[in-house]
């Protein structure tokens, strides 16, 4: 079946994204070399795209939100860093393109041989992104899909329909069908476009979603970009300046009411430390929100099946002999009609705590406390490989110990999530937290195929070196410089 090129694509068949698809690759094909004045135009038009209709998804993911999401940190984080990330690849996008010369092996370099390295697109890049940043999320890996000359086929999260049905309706505004495509549609078309022959297939959400999207593209080869996540912990050393790591701390912790999937997920601190840090972060978060409930800052819970979820996290935490402090003005826990949570900080968490096993996603801090830092990594390691790190000190030797004997995909020093938008820093996860990254030289090079070139001279090679039938004694003598006796 043909699809015509300006058609939004909804609820489609196995049969029409396989042809969708099919379109993409077939213009990829017939337009041969992806010039640099293309590459530059599209990423021209998905920056026009998101500042031209910048309001209409924040409006409509706050809507999604039950209300209950922070426009300014919209505009910021999902549409003012992606602008500015758009901006970067294209300063550099000269640059990332050119051959890479490399080093060719003697005598091959004497007689004229040369080698390089182009990168050269894959052809359709596939992008399933998540509900949390509906937006953000999937402009991001679409800028490393359009920069590396890829065409695209988008597919927003079925948690975030009305921000699907709008990509549907604004991407073709911008860019035809055979350049980049919108599919909606449920979990069952999420499943089946897991499936489709992409030359390349990026993922962002959790981990057990992320092991089923790759077994559906090993059927067909494709290669896998997935983002997950984990419970990225928060280190605390004894050399840490605790006002300013309660400060960052608790403003990571609430961003987006802790629905991010670098969101830090529990702290380690040292015995003495713990009590003077939570004091710290309760006053930290009573002057971010002195309001809860009624506060246009702070972003609710996405849904009541996630509220519930994390209501029974703390609920098991405390018949289990947690701690539980919740703060905020109201000193009450949020209610299904109003799913903006308070933090509820824990203590005295233990290993057999629902808490500490699952990504929590929401503004529950779990604290557990060390007594010396070389109990660090055997704390961290049943929640092995997290997204992210991070660490607060200025104690060097302290923090190469981590770096050292505890593996995440990103790692933040005296911070919390600004490693993401570092446009020159590759994002991505580790083992269970993901695997491959995007954004910056990264992002271009992972959505790109790194092709080997080796020019070789008219001067025949081989039989200077003797290696070519007959073998003789000149080529016996070249093996044995490299293996001994032979």
């Amino acid at each position: 079946m043909s699809i015509a090129k300006h058609d939004n694509v909804t609820e489609l068949s196995t049969q029409n994204l396989g042809a969708l698809v099919e379109l993409q690759r077939n213009e990829f094909r017939a337009e041969g070399d992806v010039t640099y004045a293309t590459r530059i135009d599209r990423l021209k038009r998905l920056k026009a795209l998101i500042v031209e209709n910048k309001k209409e998804f924040a409006t409509t993911t706050k809507r999604e939100f039950n209300g209950a999401r922070s426009y300014e940190f919209s505009l910021f984080s999902e549409f003012a860093s992606k602008v500015e990330a758009i901006d970067y690849s294209i300063k550099h996008l000269k640059g990332w393109m050119k051959p890479e010369t490399r080093k060719t092996n003697k005598p091959m370099n004497f007689l004229g041989g040369k080698s390089q390295v182009r990168y050269f697109p894959k052809g359709v890049v596939g992008i399933i992104s998540p509900w949390n940043l509906p937006f953000g999320l999937t402009v991001a890996p679409l800028t490393s899909a359009l920069a590396a000359g890829n065409r695209a086929i988008l597919k927003p999260s079925e948690y975030v329909p009305e921000t699907a049905a709008l990509f549907a309706e604004v991407v073709p505004k911008y860019f035809s069908q055979d350049e980049v495509a919108v599919v909606t549609g449920g979990s069952d078309i999420s499943q089946k476009f897991a499936q489709l022959p992409f030359d390349h297939l990026l993922f962002t959400g959790s981990t057990h979603v992320g092991a089923q999207v790759m077994q559906a593209a090993a059927k067909n080869l494709v290669p896998v970009t997935l983002e997950l996540g984990g419970k990225s912990p928060v280190v605390i050393g004894r050399s840490a300046k605790l006002d300013l790591a309660g400060t960052r701390l608790t403003f990571g912790k609430l961003l987006n009411g802790g629905q991010l999937c670098l969101s830090p997920d529990y702290l380690l601190v040292p015995n003495e430390l713990e009590e003077l840090l939570i004091a710290r972060v309760i006053d930290e978060a009573q002057v971010m929100y002195p309001n809860i409930t009624e506060n246009s800052d702070y972003a609710g819970i996405f849904n009541e099946k996630h509220f519930a979820r994390l209501q029974s996290y703390i609920d098991d935490a405390v018949a289990k002999g947690a701690k539980l402090t919740i703060v905020g003005a109201e000193n009450t826990r949020a209610s299904a009609d109003n799913r903006r949570m308070p933090l509820h900080i824990l203590q005295n968490v233990t290993e057999d705590m629902q808490v500490m096993h699952h990504e929590i996603f929401g503004p529950i801090l779990p604290v557990m406390s060390y007594s010396d830092i070389t109990e660090v990594p055997d704390m961290i390691e049943p929640r092995r490989n997290p997204l992210a790190m991070y660490y607060f000190g200025k104690d060097k030797v302290e923090q190469d110990y981590l770096l050292s004997h505890v593996q995440s995909g990103g790692v933040c020093i005296n911070d919390i999530t600004l490693h993401y938008v570092q446009e020159d820093l590759p994002f991505g996860g580790f083992g269970a937290s993901g695997m491959g990254a995007y954004h910056g030289p990264e992002g271009f090079r992972n959505m790109s195929h790194a092709r080997a070139i080796y020019s070789q001279t008219m001067i025949d090679v081989l039989p200077i070196i003797g290696a070519r039938p007959p073998f003789g004694e000149k080529f016996r003598n070249r093996i044995r410089k490299a293996l001994g006796p032979i």
